[in-house]
């Protein structure tokens, strides 16, 4: 089963679907379909990957943004350095939409 790395922080989100997507960087292109999304504090969620898209920061809508679990691009942007220093806005980011399969 595929399984996504997660921070903790997103947990509730998650599971609330608050948070229905997830931007990436150098990482293999998920598949669709049945994954777990595992966090950093070792707990784990089952989710269903809907869908996959590609876009660079710029190229994004608020609704992406959103879909994010933020409400800004510079607020995602921001999180988006933590987890890859080396960014730049012209980099593509895997767009990774899912849903809890708890929340049906």
């Amino acid at each position: 089963m595929v399984r996504i790395h997660f921070h903790e922080s997103f947990y509730h989100d998650i599971r609330l679907g608050n948070k229905i997507q997830t931007a990436r960087i150098d990482e293999p292109h998920y598949p669709l379909g049945k994954a777990m999304a595992d966090f950093s504090d070792g707990s784990s969620l089952p989710i269903e990957v809907t869908g996959v898209s590609f876009r660079t920061i710029n190229n994004m809508s608020v609704d992406e943004i959103r879909k994010d679990g933020f409400q800004s691009k510079d607020e995602l942007w921001n999180a988006l350095i933590g987890f890859y220093p080396h960014l730049k806005e012209e980099d593509s980011l895997m767009l990774v939409e899912f849903r809890c399969i708890l929340n049906k």
